[in-house]
């Protein structure tokens, strides 16, 4: 492969993984939880959530393909799951239902912060996916890179609310959900063409 097609996948897989991860959203809820705490609490309950949230994923990359033979599910019909729970929660996002929110913000870094909200079924049927059909080094430093972004965004998520607003922030969250819907048809389109049941 290539230096500019290892920079154009690694690209990919970033902007995805932040668009299905969806920080924008994540940041109120994050808010929501750790609002009451001390700043320097904060940021060490952003840090734990970013550690979290990379070695979760990180597992999903290296153990997807073993899963996928564990249980005789080929990369196609996985796919095809795949894509439609990603649309799934795409609309779900697009309908601003709220999620369950632990009441102790220092029990919340794995459970519901790291897992669901941002390493949900969504993110991982990504990961699994892209893993399984060798994306490699690119796919490892854009999780990386997508889990930095998350960070920065969990970090800086009061003064940004502040600047930007409750309101622009669930504008951002439904714009970045219709790249999901896109992604998860994307891939539902790809295991019908492998089929033979769609065309290009």
């Amino acid at each position: 492969m290539t230096g500019v097609g290892a920079l154009g996948e690694f690209v990919t897989y970033y902007a995805t993984l932040v668009f299905i991860m969806n920080p924008f959203g994540a940041a109120p809820i994050f808010l929501d939880i750790a609002g009451k705490l001390h700043p320097w609490e904060r940021r060490r309950l952003a840090n734990l959530v970013a550690a979290a949230t990379a070695i979760l994923l990180l597992l999903v990359a290296l153990t997807g393909d073993l899963l996928l033979r564990l249980y005789m599910i080929n990369l196609d019909e996985f796919r095809l799951a795949g894509g439609i729970v990603l649309i799934a929660i795409a609309l779900h996002r697009l309908e601003g239902e709220s999620r369950t929110m632990a009441p102790d913000p220092r029990d919340a870094a794995l459970v519901p912060l790291a897992m669901p909200l941002l390493v949900g079924p969504a993110t991982m049927t990504y990961v699994i996916v892209f893993s399984s059909q060798g994306g490699g080094a690119a796919l490892f430093a854009a999780i990386l890179a997508a889990v930095g972004t998350v960070w920065a965004i969990l970090v800086a998520s009061e003064a940004m609310l502040r600047v930007l607003g409750w309101s622009t922030m669930r504008i951002l969250t439904r714009i970045t959900s219709l790249f999901v819907a896109g992604v998860g048809a994307a891939m539902v389109h790809t295991a019908l063409l492998h089929w033979g049941i769609a065309v290009k």
